[in-house]
């Protein structure tokens, strides 16, 4: 059957042919950021609301009474003064240096903010340190930090099992905006409770945290309200902690030292999480590339040895 469409001009072909190389390239942008390593400091989950005839924006947080924190508080045992906890052995956690507060201040970091474009310098990091350290800081509310950890985690064990490597998480809370309960903070609070109370605990406490959102429990692509205090609470005793550990959540006893280590964090330009260090030097491939992570370690670590 004959068409009545005009056959479009040569013009209108090559526009077209434009406007489709634009969607490409712009599909595979999308994808490529969907898959990069880095959740940019600041990122905030709003929600929309239209009030009074017009639009608003809310960031969930903004009246909410978990942002209130103490500006001094403890530091849990098994930590370190730049916020770290160390995995070194099989559920094991080095014990705090000598030289640890026993408590913090954060009017230290109050206001703490990165040089753009300057390099992250984690402090504590040692560029020779055999068994090589490995820095990772991570957000409890971070996707590509769950991709890590599902991608990498066994290898880590097997560097830190086989004495070729440390393992030192510091808990950040750069997604705190994009929950309604400030889970980051919550949940690294938890952590530190767990670390202070039952150290053979916490790696199994910090699997099972991931977990939750396997089980639908934790949703990282929304304003995502996290567990409840008395739900981390719960998981905290099943991963082998005292029922005591409760009420350290509950009462929220390390916020401030969370805090601390997020202002650390930013002061030292961490731009996103996870962000991953070994001796220093920083990972830039994917989160969910096994291999890449592979390389990069083996690397670090063979370069470790030799020092």
């Amino acid at each position: 059957m004959a068409s009545n469409s005009p056959r479009p001009s040569k013009a209108d072909r090559l526009e077209a042919a434009r406007a489709q190389a634009r969607a490409t390239r712009d599909a595979a942008e999308k994808k490529r950021r969907q898959r990069s390593l880095w959740i940019k400091i600041g990122v905030i989950v709003a929600a929309v609301a239209v009030v009074a005839g017009g639009i608003g924006i809310y960031v969930s947080t903004q009246f909410n009474p978990n942002n209130t924190v103490a500006k001094t508080g403890p530091v849990p045992a098994n930590a370190n003064q730049y916020g770290g906890v160390v995995n070194n052995g099989p559920n094991q956690l080095a014990e705090s240096p000598a030289d640890t507060p026993q408590e913090i201040n954060t009017d230290t970091v109050e206001g703490a903010v990165g040089k753009q474009g300057e390099p992250t310098k984690p402090q504590g990091a040692n560029d020779k340190a055999n068994p090589a350290q490995v820095i990772v800081y991570v957000d409890l509310l971070c996707p590509f930090c769950k991709q890590f950890e599902d991608t990498n985690a066994a290898l880590l064990e097997t560097y830190v099992k086989d004495k070729k490597a440390t393992v030192e998480y510091r808990m950040v809370t750069f997604l705190d905006r994009a929950s309604s309960t400030n889970y980051p903070s919550r949940g690294a609070n938890a952590m530190a409770c767990v670390a202070n109370e039952a150290p053979a605990a916490y790696m199994p406490f910090m699997k099972s945290l991931w977990k939750a959102v396997d089980e639908g429990l934790v949703n990282e692509q929304s304003a995502s309200s996290g567990l409840t205090n008395a739900q981390l609470g719960e998981r905290a005793v099943a991963a082998g902690a005292p029922d005591s550990v409760k009420s350290c959540i509950e009462n929220g006893t390390y916020r401030p030292w969370v805090k601390l280590t997020t202002g650390l964090a930013q002061q030292a330009n961490v731009q996103g999480t996870p962000s991953v260090l070994i001796n220093g030097e920083t990972y830039t491939g994917a989160a969910d590339s096994a291999e890449a992570f592979k390389a990069f370690a083996d690397e670090k670590i063979a370069a470790a040895a030799k020092k």
